[in-house]
């Protein structure tokens, strides 16, 4: 097989140019004409033969440079390439009619045995690799001579030799292109094939302009590295090829060497020119080999540094020093594209230094002597100090305490300014003592015995300071506790009292540094604890019922009542000297009283709080029991003060938080109130305790929305309690949506409310929507419990005033009058027994209206309003005051009640 130019005459060529016979234009074509003669002699007359099939005509009957010469059945079209073992032709595929590329070897190589092995292994490499960008192989064969030959894609836009003109003004398509390359570069390598010949005539542009990688003739296949790669006379194309390709053995390549190719592409297309350049293959082989590339932006300002750093990685003469592979590179070209920091920046420093050590060894040896000589000499230096420093931070450790922020019961925030003066007093103090570190911490320091521990461990510290500050008639009253990080046990306790506005800590703190030294100073705590445990935690039997018994109580029902108390007495018959087991049997008889008026119990209370006082004096828990006495004999004042002075003594516990709350509540005070629940709530282990106390709060300020999420919280966290659902009936009954509040009535009454609230509440709506012959029946079954009942529930409605009422309204005047003349002596005397509590004036008050007594009737509204009562909207539903109606004074009245209540409201949203 000759692959020379044809003899056929038909398709003979000149060997030098001439003139075209018809336009005058170059041809080399013997028959004198041009192609463009050619193809308008054969179209003829354009209206003749019109569209598709003319032109196919017209290509059929002109005959192509090399005629109808074919290479294995392939038509050959035109030559499009030749290198130095092969030549590229354009050529029509026989049955397909597809134009491809083929690429066959030379004729003079065709005596080469190397040179036909090389060709097959190209063939065989290329074949087997299917990547988007890399040129496909549609055909391996030999011809009919027995000459290698494969036909792939023809690239219809060239290469990037005629495309690196245009893509200079366009940096973001130049490394687009250079992406794809690269990823189908990195794919090859993942096969185990380095290219070693890219270059901008090896990168194929298809017609849609997407790259191809080609011309695999340099590639090394690692899976049969052989002596056709090790002993090739072509190192690759100078200016594309890495240094260590130039002068090296093929087999010690690495897909180092292709990025270093892929890097000067990038670098020509952004600047147009490769980074070497010389008057000879050599003399660019040399610059490559001693000189580092030019910087990319000395060729070209207007490129950002990011791409002058991608290009200088790849272009670094150590093949360690640059990408490691092609993943990283094109991931730091996405990088660009995208507009994110890329990631060889960040390692540039090492490269230098490395660098710089590569090329001055004796000095950089020397240098790592006096490295080391100062290293070992600072390290000693180091080690004597840690031994100093361990020792010393075992003494701090030791006498070491946090102080963590005072919680102002005034405002029930955190007064991290206090906390911060006491750590500086005590610091200086403590000084004078010996070592000692006093830190400030930043978590509350009311919080869960775990917080305090966290606190503690985080700061490094075995105790805890913490305490509560408030303002009493001008003066700050201070009291703080000392507790042990690990454990949360309480180890000392102080109150002092300054002046208010006072700049500096009193001369009290004095007493406490010394105080807080001793107990920092000492090893076993052991003997502090012990003074403050009480009793019956020694006694099995009364430890034992304690905590069953305290379990119960927080059931809220009088069976679990009744239980608790009798587990109570047990501890005490175990243990009598118990200050903790009286506290808590006063605690259940009180807490019994709240559902039954049955003084027995309110009395069994009182005893016991005196007995828990008596046995211990400053037992937080005699204290609450006291606390607890004091609010069921409605003197709210001084509950709240015995409750607040619980804090002082023993910290903040849930329960004692949600006390408060409701005491303030009782006040008038439910924009305060909603403080301490929520202060409460984040105490609790488990949630949803007081959710339906802060559904109340915002009740009485009239804000339905807040009420009903709280409410709804209570529902959902604790769904075995009544309290949520019965507050959202009420929420609907003082929105005068009495068969909604009757709906929710119907599906959970008899829903195991034994104390009766659920009934209660049903009453009311019937009361309010003035079906009195239901609501009749509903209160005498409720009085025939508890005839005293219902005064402290939602609208303070007592049963006996709510059938009076009744019957009056129902024509049993004597009846009527009998039971409201009746309930009036008893309100009387309940108002002279307890003229603090807010209800009691209000519970007069209704009486009185419901007897026609008006201005009685207005001066206790104004007496319960001026305590702390706000429940204007039960007023305007409740048939006991419907003949004070059309009084002006009533109506002023409660538009005075409902300002102060948008006032509250307004502050408790703040």
């Amino acid at each position: 097989m000759n692959l020379g130019p044809p003899s056929d005459s038909g398709a003979a060529i000149l060997a030098e140019p001439e003139a075209c016979t018809e336009c005058h234009s170059v041809s080399r074509l013997t028959n004198g004409l041009c192609l463009n003669c050619l193809l308008r002699g054969a179209l003829g007359n354009e209206e003749e033969v019109p569209g598709k099939e003319a032109f196919k005509e017209a290509l059929a009957a002109v005959k192509s440079r090399y005629g109808d010469w074919h290479v294995a059945d392939h038509e050959i079209l035109n030559e499009i390439a030749r290198g130095g073992m092969g030549v590229v032709y354009q050529a029509r595929e026989p049955h397909s009619e597809r134009i491809v590329a083929l690429k066959c070897v030379l004729a003079y190589q065709g005596d080469s045995d190397q040179a036909l092995a090389r060709f097959r292994r190209e063939a065989e490499t290329a074949a087997r690799l299917d990547h988007p960008n890399i040129v496909p192989i549609y055909q391996v064969g030999e011809t009919a001579d027995g000459f290698p030959y494969y036909t792939m894609k023809y690239a219809a836009e060239g290469s990037l030799l005629r495309a690196r003109e245009p893509l200079l003004q366009h940096p973001g398509a130049s490394v687009e292109l250079m992406l794809k390359v690269t990823r189908a570069v990195q794919y090859a390598h993942e096969q185990g094939v380095l290219h070693r010949d890219l270059k901008p005539g090896n990168i194929l542009l298809d017609s849609r302009r997407e790259p191809l990688v080609s011309d695999f003739g340099l590639a090394r296949c690692e899976a049969n590295s052989s002596y056709l790669t090790r002993s090739l006379a072509s190192f690759g194309t100078p200016g594309y090829i890495a240094p260590e390709q130039a002068d090296g053995p093929a087999a010690n390549l690495t897909a180092a060497a292709d990025l270093y190719s892929l890097g000067a592409l990038l670098f020509e297309l952004l600047t147009g020119r490769p980074p070497f350049v010389g008057d000879n293959a050599f003399a660019v082989m040399k610059q490559s080999a001693e000189k580092p590339a030019p910087k990319l932006r000395t060729l070209a300002q207007y490129l950002d540094r990011d791409l002058e750093t991608i290009c200088a990685r790849c272009l670094e003469r150590e093949p360690e020093d640059r990408y490691q592979s092609a993943v990283d590179l094109a991931d730091d070209l996405q990088r660009w594209l995208e507009d994110r920091p890329i990631a060889v920046r960040r390692r540039q420093l090492w490269l230098h230094t490395r660098r710089w050590v590569r090329h001055n060894r004796r000095l950089a040896a020397l240098l790592a002597v006096f490295c080391l000589v100062g290293i070992g000499s600072i390290a000693w230096q180091i080690r004597a100090q840690r031994i100093q420093s361990a020792m010393k931070e075992s003494v701090l450790a030791q006498r070491s305490v946090v102080v963590l922020p005072f919680l102002d019961l005034d405002n029930v925030t955190p007064d991290p300014i206090l906390a911060q003066s006491l750590a500086t007093t005590l610091q200086g103090q403590l000084d004078a003592f010996g070592p000692a570190r006093i830190t400030v911490g930043s978590a509350p320091g009311w919080g869960q015995a775990a917080d305090i521990r966290r606190a503690g461990l985080e700061a490094r510290a075995r105790t805890v300071l913490t305490g509560t500050v408030r303002h009493i008639q001008g003066r700050t009253r201070i009291s703080l506790q000392m507790l042990d990080s690990a454990t949360s046990d309480p180890l000392f306790a102080k109150q002092w009292e300054e002046s208010a506005g006072k700049a500096q800590l009193s001369s009290e703190t004095k007493d406490l540094s010394k105080r807080v030294y001793e107990i920092l100073s000492a090893n076993d705590w052991s003997g502090l604890r012990r003074t403050e445990i009480d009793p019956v935690w020694r006694n099995e039997v009364g430890s034992e019922a304690i905590r069953a018994g305290r379990d119960l109580v927080f059931h809220y029902t009088v069976a679990d009542l009744d239980l608790a108390i009798e587990l109570f007495k047990k501890a005490i018959a175990a243990e009598p000297n118990s200050s903790v087991a009286h506290s808590y049997l006063a605690i259940a008889a009180i807490s019994r009283t709240h559902f039954v008026a049955d003084l027995t119990f309110l009395e069994l209370g009182k005893v016991e709080a005196q007995i828990a006082l008596q046995l211990s004096p400053n037992s937080v828990e005699a204290h609450r029991a006291l606390a607890g006495v004091l609010f069921q004999e409605e003197k709210f004042q001084e509950a709240l003060e015995e409750q607040i002075g619980t804090i002082e003594m023993g910290g903040v516990e849930d329960k004692v938080a949600a006390f408060v709350g409701m005491t303030l509540d009782m006040l008038g005070r439910p924009d305060q109130a909603l403080k301490w629940y929520r202060l409460s709530s984040g105490l609790q282990d488990t949630p949803g305790d007081v959710d339906a106390l802060i559904g109340d709060s915002w009740s009485k300020l009239s804000d339905d929305e807040q009420a009903i999420r709280a409410y709804d919280r209570a529902i959902e966290l604790r769904p075995g309690s009544s309290q949520g659902v019965i507050g959202k009936c009420h929420i609907c009954l003082l929105q005068g949506n009495f068969e909604a509040a009757r709906e929710i009535c119907r599906s959970h009454l008899g829903n195991g409310n034994e104390l009766g609230e659920m009934a209660q509440i049903a009453a009311q709506i019937e009361f309010f929507a003035r079906n009195f012959a239901a609501a009749e029946e509903l209160y005498r079954k409720l009085g025939s419990s508890d005839a005293d009942g219902g005064g402290s529930f939602y609208g303070t409605i007592t049963y006996q005033s709510a059938l009076g009422r009744i019957r009056q309204t129902l024509g049993d005047n004597e009846a009527a009058t009998k039971l409201l003349q009746d309930s009036l002596a008893k309100e009387t005397a309940a108002l002279n027994r307890r003229p603090r509590n807010p209800e009691a004036p209000y519970r007069l008050a209704a009486v009185e209206a419901s007897l026609g007594l008006h201005e009685a009737s207005l001066q206790h509204l104004r007496q319960a309003a001026a305590l702390g009562w706000m429940d204007y909207r039960s007023l305007s539903l409740d048939p006991r005051f419907d003949s004070l109606r059309t009084n002006p004074a009533l109506q002023i009245f409660v538009s005075e009640i409902s300002a102060r209540v948008a006032e509250m409201r307004s502050t408790a949203k703040k």
